[in-house]
């Protein structure tokens, strides 16, 4: 399993160097506050409908501070482009308590970022490992399709809250490496192990996946 673990990190991470990396602006900062607003656009919304919104919502709230004094009515108009029009709200209340409860600053410590309106597991990952580096697994439905497919891992209930799941994901994770990880995850997850008509046959990982093998052997 441990060479497994090391063969899946290397081959992904190959993979992603080597072909034409997806490059989006919140990829290119490591500002937290720039992070989360763009983790919360994303949510269900696809990037690169969510480019051009992102960019004029930073020009426009540069900081927390200047988000938190804007009127809703104003916030929604930019996400009434992306639909889910509550998320408006939600940041203008994650501005709020960012200049009230934290100086207008996004805090590293995990429970600290929980505790901020509109930052759950998910974002507080994201933050944790794009804005401030540290080695932490980023996990949603896709990446627990990849690791399910490859390690034969099942789920009755939330995939993503399955522990051993989580267990695996962070021990893929390599020291120093993270946002690459996660962005070839993420990355493969949308080119190649898609939902529906994964692009087995190109995969980077087809020879150590366990849905791959059986696919064959099915075939054959």
């Amino acid at each position: 399993m441990e060479k497994k673990l090391s063969i899946f990190s290397s081959r992904l991470l190959k993979w992603y160097f080597d072909e034409d990396k997806r490059t989006f602006p919140w990829r290119q900062t490591i500002d937290p506050y720039s992070i989360v607003i763009a983790e919360i656009m994303l949510q269900r919304t696809k990037a690169d409908q969510v480019v051009p919104v992102f960019l004029s919502f930073m020009q426009r709230f540069p900081s927390p501070c200047e988000l938190s004094k804007a009127g809703l009515s104003e916030i929604e108009k930019y996400f009434s482009k992306l639909g889910l029009l509550w998320r408006a709200r939600k940041v203008k209340r994650l501005a709020e308590t960012l200049c009230k409860d934290f100086n207008g600053q996004v805090p590293q410590e995990r429970d600290k970022l929980k505790s901020i309106p509109g930052i759950g597991e998910y974002v507080a990952d994201a933050i944790l490992c794009f804005a401030f580096g540290k080695d932490t697994e980023i996990i949603d439905s896709n990446v627990c399709r990849v690791l399910g497919r490859v390690f034969s891992l099942k789920s009755k209930g939330e995939a993503r809250r399955n522990p051993i799941l989580r267990k695996v994901a962070h021990s893929l994770v390599p020291i120093g490496n993270c946002r690459e990880f996660n962005w070839a995850l993420i990355d493969h997850a949308h080119e190649i192990c898609t939902p529906q008509n994964p692009k087995c046959e190109i995969c980077p990982l087809n020879r150590i996946c366990d849905y791959y093998a059986a696919r064959t052997k099915n075939c054959g």
